[in-house]
């Protein structure tokens, strides 16, 4: 039988009366170090919809649904997809909508649906062909980011309106095809591509 070194006698004595490296979880909670990539979740309040999360998950964790009939969209974290990337965090606009918590038990005993996190936002749509903007509290995002500049395109022009209190009279359904008149009117770029071909139409006829 060797005889042990003196090394790994030090070792021996450090190892009795040293703490555990490792944590004493689950018995008690266990604090992650900084940096840590848990679960993200989102905030109602910073959210504003851009669906920018949605487009960057390289996992498809986050599901976008655009409801047209209650002018809707909702987004929704699948935990049970989620990789913990944190490119949602990384390419948020606004910097805060979604963040990776410190949360890592995730363990779960119910069906995906009751654990899944979503957040809904009002959808703005054409009032002429009915195609999806995007949402309110997107387009006041870009409006406060623009400042006097927000005054150069039509979506930006009805938000800027709407925080003058201004009442607007133009709320009928305008009827195909669209013309120049009604280009400060378009509020999409499918229909605002419409007016100007139909313009283009009528001058390669003249």
């Amino acid at each position: 039988m060797k005889k042990p070194k003196i090394r790994e006698l030090k070792e021996a004595i450090i190892s009795l009366v040293s703490k555990p490296y490792t944590t004493k979880f689950p018995n008690q909670p266990h604090k992650p170090f900084p940096r840590f990539r848990g679960k993200p979740q989102y905030n109602e309040d910073e959210c504003v919809g851009c669906g920018g999360c949605f487009q960057v998950c390289p996992s498809n964790a986050i599901d976008m649904i655009d409801n047209l009939e209650d002018k809707k969209r909702i987004l929704i974290h699948n935990p049970d997809k989620c990789i913990f990337c944190g490119e949602c965090e990384r390419n948020c606009i606004t910097k805060k909508g979604i963040k990776l918590t410190e949360q890592f038990d995730i363990s779960y005993l119910k069906e995906p649906e009751e654990v899944t996190h979503k957040v809904e936002h009002n959808l703005i749509l054409c009032i002429f062909c009915g195609e999806v903007i995007g949402t309110e509290k997107h387009i006041r995002h870009i409006y406060k980011k623009l400042g006097n500049l927000a005054f150069s395109q039509p979506n930006l022009i009805t938000e800027a309106i709407k925080n003058l209190n201004i009442k607007t009279e133009y709320e009928e359904k305008a009827v195909p095809p669209i013309t120049r008149q009604d280009t400060l009117k378009v509020i999409c770029a499918k229909c605002r591509r419409i007016s100007f071909i139909e313009d283009e139409k009528k001058k390669t006829k003249r």
